[in-house]
């Protein structure tokens, strides 16, 4: 959280341990060591021009600034916790800028916007639409049939919606514990249209549970009450009733349904599901979770007996996950496999293939945009059928990576463009302000600059021949020479006994005498360097520790060097 703040008008603010080069985890005795050292280069007495003076009355200011709140344990856990932000409350300020009308809009439209999301939120609308697809004909032909008769409306009928189901549903909070839900469903198969009608209220009862009611109107009637409990920290228990009746009232359904689950550690959780009534059953579940994959294994006793299990793997790729599940039981097997794959920040889209003995092939695919599902499962066979296999799961891959190539990616680089314009015409200013500080901080440091030089050059130890900060190179491999900046002189300033360290952090562009030079783009620092009379050359990434000097860094041939022409 500390890492590069949003002061709240889109602008990021220094980081306060970038600026003095310490770790989050740093002592107030490190602290005070490269308070000291900073000072050295800035202190107002150490430069006797006037305007150089003035520059550094500024940044000495900014580092004392950040010398004084984290060697604060009150400022510095606020600072960790909320950034800059968290300090400019009443009695904590620590600068104080006017902002410009053009700053108070924007800052006005963004509170205005993220009061309505506020707003959107507390209502938590859901909606789900579902549309069956019956394309058997497309897979297996009736012609094998020995009872088939041709039928040339056959070619007419290839492919027909089967069902469609549309549910919404809406939440109104009505105190901080009471909560009413309206919601309804309307479907349609055959030809036949049913709906139903749906309110409930839900009830905190403490911190650690909750009661809710459902009443349910339409074809028939319906009736459900649910109950929530947390028994201790890792373990909690939910109940749940149902009762409904078809819309004759002769035929009633009853259900009852109790479930147990544990946390055993960070990835392990199990789960005991008792149903009686209609279809009794015990089923247990162990779930096993962690940030790469998850599995699940579950074993149902009852009428319907079953073994389940899952296997989900996720990646940092644009197929955000992909799934394998397995079910073998009493009334035969199912097997299927799926990916998910995010389209945007709020967009996933996801398709499933799915294969049974008695159910045949289908293929679900579906979208969701926040609280809005889209599902489309589709019959492609009513056996199975290695032609259905085989397109389910080839035309729908290839569908995805003709969209997204043709589609989804232009959109995105597009609304990225357009984003960073608008933030870059947004911050010019403070952008502006930044490159000018940048410049006088490099100023201030010539004079410790030639100081390291002479002591590193008499003893051949580490000096800074090139450093780059930047854009240093297209997705073409091509040199982008306007959108980095050299950044020799403050590495050189860096320099200690022969050593250039300096920690992990978001950004570089915080370092003195750094700036970010293509806001929104990634940067990495090149930095080419002798020691001990020999060449070394490194590229480290934005986020990336650096320490020189390292003996893998050592050039074995003069042709190694890769920015040499800039």
């Amino acid at each position: 959280m500390a890492a590069s703040m949003d002061d709240g008008d889109g602008f990021q603010a220094d980081d306060l341990y970038v600026l003095l080069n310490v770790d989050k985890k740093a002592t107030n005795q490190e602290i005070s060591k490269a308070y000291r050292r900073m000072s050295k280069i800035f202190h107002p007495d150490r430069h006797h021009d006037p305007e150089k003076k003035k520059q550094a009355d500024i940044f000495f200011n900014k580092i004392k600034n950040a010398y004084e709140i984290l060697s604060d344990p009150n400022k510095r856990e606020i600072y960790n916790r909320y950034g800059m932000e968290g300090l400019n409350v009443q009695g904590l300020e620590i600068i104080t800028r006017t902002k410009s009308p053009a700053e108070i809009i924007a800052e006005l439209d963004r509170l205005k916007y993220e009061e309505e999301q506020r707003r959107l939120q507390r209502t938590s609308p859901a909606g789900e639409i579902e549309v069956r697809i019956n394309a058997t004909n497309l897979f297996g032909s009736s012609a094998d049939d020995a009872d088939y008769e041709p039928d040339y409306e056959d070619d007419l009928t290839y492919v027909e919606i089967t069902e469609i189901h549309v549910s919404q549903s809406v939440e109104y909070p009505l105190t901080p514990k009471d909560t009413t839900i309206i919601g309804g469903t309307v479907s349609t198969k055959n030809g036949i249209g049913s709906g139903n009608f749906l309110v409930g209220y839900r009830r905190q009862t403490s911190d650690k549970g909750w009661v809710q009611g459902n009443l349910g109107f339409g074809s028939g009637m319906s009736f459900g009450l649910q109950g929530y409990r947390q028994l201790t920290k890792r373990c909690y228990g939910k109940i749940s009733t149902f009762l409904g009746t078809d819309e004759a009232m002769t035929r009633q359904t009853v259900g009852l349904s109790f479930l147990l689950s544990n946390q055993f550690d960070r990835c392990f959780r199990g789960e005991m599901a008792l149903m009686v009534a209609v279809r009794p059953s015990l089923r247990t579940t162990i779930h096993y979770d962690n940030e790469k994959n998850r599995a699940i294994f579950s074993v149902q006793v009852g009428k319907n007996n079953f073994a389940k299990a899952v296997l989900e793997r996720s990646f940092e790729s644009h197929i955000n996950n992909m799934r394998f599940e397995v079910i073998l039981g009493n009334v035969g097997w199912f097997f299927s496999y799926g990916v998910k794959m995010k389209v945007s920040e709020f967009s996933m889209i996801h398709a499933k293939l799915k294969i049974t003995n008695n159910g045949g092939v289908s293929l679900d695919m579906g979208a969701r945009r926040g609280q809005q599902s889209y599902f489309f499962p589709i019959q492609l066979s009513e056996q199975v059928l290695p032609s259905s296999i085989f397109y389910g799961t080839f035309l729908p891959t290839v569908a995805y990576f003709a969209v997204k190539k043709l589609i989804i990616d232009p959109y995105v680089r597009r609304k990225e463009s357009e984003d960073l314009k608008k933030k870059q015409e947004r911050d010019s200013d403070e952008l502006l302000q930044k490159k000018k500080d940048a410049e006088a901080a490099v100023e201030l440091m010539q004079r410790t600059v030639e100081k390291s030089l002479e002591y590193e050059t008499n003893r051949n130890g580490l000096i800074i021949l090139k450093a780059l900060y930047g854009r240093l190179a297209t997705q073409d491999g091509e040199l982008v020479d306007s959108e980095c900046i050299d950044v020799k002189i403050p590495l050189q300033a860096q320099v200690t006994e022969s050593q250039l360290i300096i920690l992990e952090s978001n950004t570089k562009s915080d370092l003195p005498g750094f700036y970010d030079p293509c806001p929104g783009q990634d940067k990495s620092l090149y930095i080419r360097y002798t020691f001990r009379n020999r060449p070394h050359q490194v590229t480290y990434d934005d986020k990336d520790p650096i320490r020189l000097p390292l003996q893998r860094h050592v050039m074995q041939d003069e042709r190694d060097e890769s920015f040499a022409h800039l």
